[in-house]
């Protein structure tokens, strides 16, 4: 739960390896290749929304059984297809429940190619992994999540019809311990991921350019932590940080996570009303939210100066002046004083700017959600918010 319609990109990587969202079903396209192991894995990825349309060599060696020149077809558009150089499968056993668990599964050259872009990478490696047994599959039922130890992906590259978008240079996830089969610490990384801002369709492309960004490289990073006996989650930071640009992190501490909460969240992942009723209990612990400025701020307020024809002073000067009036709606003089203060000394000299929520008790969201509808300018005193400018 505390590990991440999708581009079709994205569906047929998950179709090609299927690791996390396995969606299958019981049929075989492929010819068997005589090797229990290799056969079982082909059945996986011969998914709803591909098939297995050919392999080169299944060779054994030791524990170790490799598949040549795999080839995957979207069933409902013939133009897209996914080949892998080479897949291996280490350590394979069958477990009682039926289900095919793997030591490792190394994939060398995968390569996605559509009618509007794909994309390729040059190693996927992934440990601890558990598959579907024939019965989840004929069910379309999956494991339950997340069905691996370690996750690393290098070197991607995503594009569209008309080229290149972006490279990624490397993207890892690993459960580093669990609690039954729910995953109760973890952590994720992505990192050198570089835009061509040029090749972006969206609106924010343009905002980009105007500020004179021409590439845009994110590493984004997570670890979490979820005691089940004490039913608190600890997120010490999730951290998107934009060359250039500025990064922005995000700490969190959670409690009433009971077992029951998270087994239930699990099976309401897709009705997402449903999934928010189960967070009235979970309450607010602590959190801070971080902005470290590099480049971004400085840019924006050059930007919008010279918009307003003024030198970047002035215009944060009648910024920071106007601030009392606009704060006015906190109905906190203690609060309104502190944001005006740090507000003035990060537009004067960005630098960081962080907002901390101590409450002295946990708050309920239901607390948080009824005074946010009922009466938001309360929110900052449940949660006794502070704000502090370049520390």
């Amino acid at each position: 739960m505390m590990f991440f319609p999708a581009p079709r990109i994205a569906i047929g990587l998950s179709a090609a390896v299927s690791l996390i969202a396995l969606q299958v079903t019981a049929a075989n396209a492929f010819d068997p290749t005589g090797n229990e192991v290799a056969d079982a894995f082909l059945s996986v990825l011969d998914a709803q929304e591909g098939t297995v349309e050919s392999y080169g060599s299944v060779s054994e060696s030791g524990n170790a059984v490799t598949i040549q020149q795999l080839v995957i077809k979207d069933e409902n558009d013939k133009d897209t297809s996914v080949t892998i150089a080479s897949t291996v499968l280490t350590g394979g056993e069958f477990l009682d429940n039926g289900r095919l668990k793997l030591e490792s599964l190394g994939l060398e050259k995968l390569d996605l190619n559509a009618d509007d872009g794909g994309m390729s990478l040059e190693t996927m490696s992934v440990t601890g992994l558990v598959l579907p047994s024939a019965k989840e599959s004929a069910a379309n039922a999956s494991p339950v999540s997340p069905g691996y130890k370690t996750f690393d992906v290098k070197n991607i590259q995503v594009r569209d019809e008309d080229g290149k978008i972006a490279d990624i240079q490397a993207i890892s996830s690993s459960i580093d311990s669990m609690d039954g089969d729910l995953p109760t610490a973890g952590s994720f990384s992505l990192s050198g991921a570089t835009i061509d801002v040029n090749e972006l369709e969206v609106e924010e492309a343009k905002s980009l350019k105007d500020l004179g960004y021409e590439t845009l490289t994110l590493d984004v990073s997570a670890s979490g932590r979820w005691d089940p006996e004490a039913a608190i989650i600890n997120i010490p930071e999730l951290k998107i940080d934009a060359k250039d640009a500025a990064s922005l992190s995000l700490a969190l501490s959670l409690g009433g996570v009971t077992r029951e909460v998270v087994e239930q969240l699990e099976e309401k992942s897709e009705k997402p009303e449903e999934a928010m009723a189960l967070l009235q209990n979970v309450t607010v612990i602590n959190a801070k939210i971080r902005l470290d400025d590099e480049t971004l701020t400085g840019r924006i307020l050059d930007q919008e100066a010279q918009k307003a024809g003024v030198e970047v002073p002035v215009y944060v000067a009648g910024l920071t002046g106007s601030l009392p009036l606009m704060l006015g709606m906190l109905q906190n003089k203690e609060l309104e004083g502190q944001v005006a203060q740090a507000v003035t000394e990060f537009l004067t000299t960005p630098g960081s700017l962080q907002v901390v929520a101590a409450p002295a008790t946990p708050v309920p969201f239901s607390q948080v959600m009824g005074t946010a509808m009922l009466a938001p300018q309360m929110i900052p005193q449940i949660l006794s918010v502070g704000i502090t400018a370049n520390q």
